[in-house]
């Protein structure tokens, strides 16, 4: 196992263990939903974490069916 050092995520501070990583552009991310933006809320895999809050889309942004 190889630290892979700190998710990149917006607000995440989670180390990332290699076995673990979603490596998206060539950053280190600790889990798929970190490394895709969060796409329709996604929760972080390490519960409570900041970055799933910080990187949720606004209340008034439509998704994307509807544009």
């Amino acid at each position: 196992m190889t630290d892979m050092g700190t998710c990149t995520c917006p607000g995440c501070e989670h180390d990332v263990p290699s076995e673990q990583a979603s490596i998206t552009e060539g950053r280190a991310y600790c889990c798929t939903a970190c490394a895709a933006g969060h796409p329709d809320g996604m929760e972080c895999i390490h519960p409570g974490c900041e970055c799933t809050e910080l990187n949720r889309p606004a209340s008034g942004d439509l998704p994307k069916e509807q544009f």
